[in-house]
C-alpha cells in the first residue's frame, strides 16, 4: 500500500475543519458520539488519500460528501430517532461511511482503471450514478412515519440500525461510481481554481471600485448628519444621529439592496441619496460582471493562440 502524499495533511485539515464547523454548530455537547464521528472521518480520509494520492482537491468533494451526510444523519435522528439509545446512534452513523470505505478498498483496482480510461464518458452520460439516492431518500422519508406509530424503546433502536444497514449496503454497492465521481470532481475543482487565478486581477479591481462606492456614500451620509440638522435616520426604532460605522453598515446594505430594517432613512434627502446609490450599485454589478467575462474570454483566446 502506498503512503499518503504531501497533500494528505492539508486535505485532512480541510475535511476535519469543515466537519468541526458543522459538528460544533449542531452538537449539544462534545460527548462520545462527537468523537465517534471524528474518529470515523479521520479513518475515512486517511484511507482515501492512501488509496488515491495526488488528488488533493478531491478533499473538497470528500469533505462536502461527508459533511452533507453528517447533517442529514443528525437531522433525521433529531426528527425521528431522538429517543434512540446512544450506542445505536453511534453505530448507525458509522455504518454507511465504513461500508463506503470498504467498497473503495475492495474495488480500488477497478476505480483506478475507471479514473484513467473511462471517467469522462461515464460521468457525462450516466445519470444512473445518482439513482441510488432514490432508495436512500425513500428510507429517510419513511422514518417520518415513526412518530405517528408511537415506536419507542428497543424497537426504535433496531429500526434505526436496520435503516442505516440498508443504506450502508446501497453505498457499498455504488462505492466504485461514487469514488469516481469524487475524483472527477477534484479535477473539476482544479480547473475552477486555475480559472479563478486568471480572474483574480479583474475581480480585485471590481471589489476595489465596490469598496470605493461604499466608503464615499458612507462618508456622505455621515457628513449630511453632521452638517444638516436632523436626525436623518431611524436606528433600531430610535431617531438619533448616525455614527460613521453605522453609516458604513448602511452604505453596504444599501449597495447590496438587502435592507434589514434595523437602520432606515428618515429624511427625503437621505432617501434620495440611497436611491442613487442603489442605481449605481446595479450598474456596478452589471458593468463588473461584463468586464470579468470579457477578461475571461480574452484570457482563453490568448491561451488558445499559444
Amino acid at each position: 500500500m502506498r503512503k499518503p502524499d504531501r497533500y494528505w495533511l492539508p486535505g485532512m485539515a480541510f475535511t476535519l475543519g469543515l466537519y468541526l464547523l458543522v459538528a460544533m454548530a449542531v452538537a449539544e455537547d462534545f460527548g462520545v458520539f462527537f468523537f465517534v464521528m471524528l474518529g470515523t472521518l479521520v479513518f475515512s480520509v486517511t484511507l482515501f488519500y492512501w488509496l488515491f494520492p495526488g488528488s488533493h482537491l478531491t478533499t473538497i468533494a470528500l469533505a462536502n460528501f461527508l459533511s452533507v451526510y453528517a447533517c442529514l444523519f443528525l437531522f433525521f435522528v433529531e426528527s425521528n430517532f431522538s429517543a434512540a439509545a446512544e450506542w445505536a446512534v453511534r453505530l448507525s452513523f458509522a455504518m454507511p461511511i465504513l461500508a463506503f470505505m470498504a467498497g473503495v478498498w475492495l474495488r480500488r483496482g477497478s476505480i483506478h482503471r475507471l479514473v484513467r480510461h473511462e471517467m469522462e464518458p461515464r460521468l457525462r452520460y450516466a445519470p444512473r450514478l445518482f439513482l441510488w439516492l432514490i432508495p436512500v431518500f425513500a428510507i429517510g422519508l419513511a422514518s417520518f412515519l415513526l412518530p405517528h406509530l408511537a415506536v419507542a424503546g428497543e424497537s426504535l433502536n433496531y429500526i434505526l440500525l436496520g435503516s442505516m444497514a440498508a443504506i450502508a449496503l446501497l453505498v457499498l454497492g455504488v462505492s466504485r461510481d461514487v469514488t469516481a465521481f469524487l475524483l472527477e470532481t477534484g479535477l473539476l475543482f482544479e480547473d475552477f481554481f486555475s480559472q479563478a487565478k486568471a480572474l483574480l486581477a479583474p475581480t480585485l479591481a471590481f471589489f476595489t471600485y465596490y469598496s470605493f462606492v461604499v466608503i464615499v456614500f458612507a462618508s456622505v451620509y455621515r457628513i449630511i448628519e453632521r452638517v444638516i440638522p436632523g436626525p436623518h435616520f431611524v436606528i433600531s426604532g430610535e431617531m438619533r444621529s448616525i455614527t460613521f460605522m453605522e453609516s458604513l453598515y448602511f452604505s453596504i446594505i444599501t449597495l447590496s439592496t438587502v435592507g434589514y430594517g434595523d437602520l432606515v432613512p428618515a429624511s427625503l434627502l437621505i432617501r434620495a441619496i440611497a436611491s442613487l446609490q442603489i442605481v449605481i450599485g446595479v450598474w456596478l454589478i452589471i458593468f463588473g460582471f461584463s468586464e470579468v467575462l470579457r477578461f475571461a474570454r480574452e484570457h482563453r483566446l490568448h491561451d488558445a493562440r499559444k
